[in-house]
């Protein structure tokens, strides 16, 4: 297996399948009383095994200096993870990152994040984040395999209807320094 640097011209008309399947979720209760608010959060499973998902394209116009970097099997390309240096706070975040679903649990993902990790290291990056939907378990816990821990939700980010749909934004990060 080989890691490479993509450029945009390499990415063109490349549309990448995100959906997963899923057997729970991490369930936001937000309490409120008088001066206290908390957030609760608990892992719950969903009655029957969920498909939940999106489709990705990299080089996206909001993402300022975008490196993207590819694992190759021979000449196929199997994966791709996107990040850049968010310079206002020194934090590399992570846009994308996607693994063939017929080459995932062999320790690629594991060595592609790895490379991003290092790339993020050159950077300076004090951390390192992401966005997951809570009710994505398989990226949950293959992120928190990799040292990630939660720092943080939003609610509304995808729907007025987040919670409900058990569906709500998560931010993880990994402290560099």
């Amino acid at each position: 297996m080989t890691i490479k640097e993509l450029k945009k011209e390499d990415c063109q008309n490349m549309v990448f399948d995100c959906h997963y399947l899923t057997k729970s979720y991490i369930d936001v209760v937000i309490k409120q009383k008088r001066e206290t608010i908390r957030f609760e959060l608990k892992k719950k499973r969903f009655k029957r095994k969920q498909k939940r998902g999106f489709e990705t394209t990299l080089f996206e116009e909001y993402i300022k200096n975008p490196e993207v970097f590819g694992i190759y099997d021979k000449s196929k390309l199997i994966g791709v993870i996107q990040g850049s240096l968010e310079d206002w706070n020194q934090c590399y975040r992570v846009w994308d990152f996607w693994i063939d679903p017929r080459y995932r649990r062999e320790g690629l993902g594991m060595q592609l994040f790895n490379h991003l990790l290092e790339k993020a290291k050159i950077h300076r990056a004090r951390a390192v984040i992401l966005e997951v939907q809570s009710c994505n378990e398989p990226a949950i816990s293959f992120y928190k395999k990799m040292g990630f821990n939660v720092i943080g939700l939003n609610t509304i980010c995808y729907s007025n209807e987040d919670i409900a749909n058990h569906e709500v934004r998560l931010e993880m990060a990994i402290r560099l320094i």
